[in-house]
């Protein structure tokens, strides 16, 4: 049911016949809750309702590797002089989120050229990881992927500058919500939280 509120309600504002479009790129930093932190590239569409509130579609893309690890113990060298730790390799990980969400933006003017804003987002989320597993040689290797998704949300804010009447550029810390998970055939649920905080930069622009 909310898929379908979703869709309704994404293509009642983009038949609004508005005065102006936007399009936005974003890119920075995301600190998701399943793994360490990386790079985030955001891409946005919608309308330019008026001076001070834009509607709009986004796509966000995360990629993530790592290398799960086992601890096994303390080493040291022969004198004694260099202590150090052992780990097994587990396996290798590759994890890539597509947050697709409908975003409302208010702006609130400080000065001709500066504005602060807030933003917040509702939306699904498409998660896929891929994992190759050792045994202990690390010789033979098992693949498997995953596929998940989960319903998501944003709430963030940031301040914009105009470097013209068509263009403007901007900062944002926001956090994003969402948990994709999986259940497999023996009812087994998987789940993956990435949520956390986001901190970007990006350009936007308005077109006709």
């Amino acid at each position: 049911m909310k898929k379908y509120m979703l869709i309704t309600l994404a293509a009642v504002i983009f038949s609004l016949n508005a005065q102006q479009k936007i399009g936005a790129i974003k890119a920075g930093m995301f600190f998701p809750q399943a793994c360490e932190s990386g790079f985030d590239l955001g891409l946005e569409y919608g309308l330019h309702i008026d001076t001070n509130l834009d509607v709009a579609l986004s796509l966000d893309w995360f990629k993530k590797e790592f290398t799960d690890k086992d601890y096994v113990g303390d080493v040291e060298d022969m004198d004694g002089y260099i202590n150090g730790e052992q780990y097994s390799n587990l396996g290798d990980v590759t994890i890539y989120d597509f947050p697709l969400m409908l975003s409302v933006t208010a702006k609130f003017p400080f000065n001709d050229k500066v504005k602060w804003f807030a933003t917040g987002g509702l939306g699904a989320e498409m998660l896929y990881a891929s994992l190759t597993a050792y045994d202990k040689d690390e010789q033979d290797t098992n693949e498997e992927s995953v596929l998940a998704f989960d319903f998501n949300w944003r709430l963030g804010g940031g301040a914009i500058y105009n470097l013209g009447e068509k263009s403007e550029v901007f900062g944002e810390i926001a956090y994003h919500y969402s948990k994709p998970s999986i259940e497999d055939d023996n009812g087994i649920i998987t789940e993956y939280d990435m949520s956390g905080v986001m901190s970007r930069l990006g350009v936007r622009f308005f077109f006709n």
